[in-house]
C-alpha cells in the first residue's frame, strides 16, 4: 500500500467490541486512517463532521439499523456520496438486495475472509486514488490553460502595434534606396511578426476555447466581404513568395449569421496555410457557394500537398501533426484544431482534399441563418 493510504479514511460501525477489533487487525496492516463507533446515531455524526472515504456498516445495531442508517446517509448531501459497504451475519437474498436498494455500494456477509475484506477496500481505495489523481490533473491543465491565456491576452496587443509597424516600414521603404539585403531582413521581419501574431492569437483563443470563456457572438454579415478583407491581409506575404491570391464568386453579396472574429480566424489560418506550403509561382483559389442553408467555402492552393499516410492525422485533435513548409517554415497544428472547433460552433464541418504534388483543398460549411431566426 501507498504512502497516501493515511490519508484515506475509513469509518467501522459495529455494536459488538470483538468485531469492530477484527477489522481493525486486519485495515491497519494497510495504512488507513481508521475511525470506529458502536451505533447508528453515533456514526451519523462522525460522517458529518469526518466525512470518511469509505463506511463499513453492520446492519443488525439497537435503537438504529444499519438500514436507517444508510437511509439517513443518503438522504443527506453532506454524506450521499460516501461509498457504504454493508458487512452483516444476514445472508438472505431479501437483505442483500435491501442493502444494495438503499444505496450501500457491496455487501459482505459475515464470516468473511481476510482477503475479501482487503479487497474490497482497497478496490474503494483504487477508485478514490484514480478520482482524487484525475482531479488534480484537471486543475493543473486549467491553470496551464489560464496562465495561456493570460500570457497571450497580455502579449497579444504589443506585438499587434509590433506588427502594424513592420507593414508600415516595409511599405514606406526604397528598395532601391536601402538595397536588396536590407529590403529581404524587412521582408523577413514581416513575415515573421505576421506567424507570431497568428500563433499568440490562435493560443489566445485556444485558451479560452478549452476555459469554456469562448462565446460565440453571430450577428448578420456579408460573408464574402469579411473573408475578402481578411485574405487581402495576405497578399504582401504572397507577392513575397510569388504565389498568386484569387477570389471566385466573392464578388456576390452572401448574407449570413456567422461570428465575424471566428469566421476571419478560421479564413487567417486557412490561408496561412496554404500559403506556408506553396511553391513560388503557385496559385491559391479562394470561393463560396451556397449549398441550401450552408455556406461552403473552399481554400485551394497547387502546393506541396499532404502525404497520403499524413493525411488521417491532420484534424486529429489528440496528435497535434504539423510539418514544415516549402520555405521550412515551422507550424504548431493549433490553428486547424481551433478552425475546426470554430467551425463546429457554426454547426458545419471541416474537410480537405489533397494529392502529394499537386497541392490541397480546404473546405469548411458554417450554417446559414435567416435574420428572423
Amino acid at each position: 500500500m501507498d504512502n497516501l493510504a493515511s490519508e484515506y479514511t475509513v469509518l467501522i460501525v459495529d455494536d459488538v467490541p470483538t468485531n469492530v477489533m477484527l477489522v481493525q487487525a486486519i485495515l491497519k496492516k494497510e495504512g488507513y486512517t481508521l475511525l470506529t463507533c458502536d451505533s447508528g446515531i453515533k456514526a451519523l455524526r462522525i460522517a458529518q463532521e469526518r466525512h470518511p472515504n469509505l463506511i463499513l456498516l453492520d446492519i443488525m445495531m439497537p435503537e438504529m439499523d444499519g438500514y436507517e442508517v444508510l437511509q439517513h446517509l443518503k438522504s443527506n448531501p453532506e454524506t450521499n456520496n460516501i461509498p457504504v459497504i454493508i458487512m452483516s451475519a444476514l445472508s438472505d437474498m431479501q437483505s442483500i438486495v435491501k442493502g444494495y436498494q438503499l444505496g450501500a455500494t457491496e455487501y459482505v456477509t459475515k464470516p468473511f475472509q481476510r482477503e475479501e475484506l482487503v479487497k474490497r477496500v482497497a478496490h474503494r481505495y483504487e477508485l478514490y486514488s484514480i478520482k482524487r489523481i484525475k482531479q488534480e490533473l484537471e486543475n493543473t491543465i486549467e491553470s496551464r490553460d489560464t496562465l495561456y491565456s493570460v500570457i497571450a491576452h497580455d502579449l497579444r496587443s504589443p506585438l499587434g502595434s509590433l506588427k502594424m509597424m513592420n507593414n508600415a516600414i516595409l511599405m514606406m521603404v526604397d528598395k532601391e534606396k536601402v538595397g536588396d539585403e536590407v529590403y529581404e531582413m524587412l521582408q523577413m521581419m514581416n513575415k515573421t511578426s505576421e506567424e507570431i501574431f497568428l500563433l499568440l492569437d490562435n493560443l489566445l483563443k485556444w485558451a479560452k476555447n478549452r476555459l469554456n470563456k469562448q462565446k460565440i457572438y453571430k450577428q448578420q454579415t456579408d460573408i464574402n466581404t469579411i473573408i475578402e478583407s481578411t485574405v487581402d491581409m495576405y497578399i504582401p506575404m504572397a507577392t513575397q513568395k510569388k504565389v498568386s491570391i484569387s477570389l471566385e464568386g466573392l464578388d456576390k453579396e452572401l448574407m449570413g449569421s456567422v461570428d465575424i472574429d471566428m469566421l476571419k480566424t478560421i479564413t487567417r489560418n486557412i490561408i496561412s496555410n496554404a500559403l506556408k506550403f506553396s511553391f513560388d509561382g503557385g496559385t491559391i483559389t479562394v470561393s463560396t457557394k451556397v449549398d441550401g442553408e450552408y455556406v461552403i467555402v473552399s481554400i485551394k492552393d497547387t502546393g506541396k500537398g499532404i502525404k497520403k499516410e499524413d493525411q488521417q492525422k491532420l484534424l486529429n485533435q489528440s496528435t497535434h501533426f504539423t510539418t514544415y513548409g516549402t520555405n521550412n517554415e515551422k507550424g504548431s497544428g493549433l490553428g486547424l484544431m481551433l478552425c475546426k472547433d470554430f467551425v463546429e460552433l457554426h454547426d458545419g464541418k471541416l474537410w480537405f482534399e489533397s494529392e502529394e504534388g499537386k497541392g490541397t483543398t480546404f473546405y469548411f460549411s458554417l450554417k446559414l441563418q435567416s435574420q428572423d431566426e
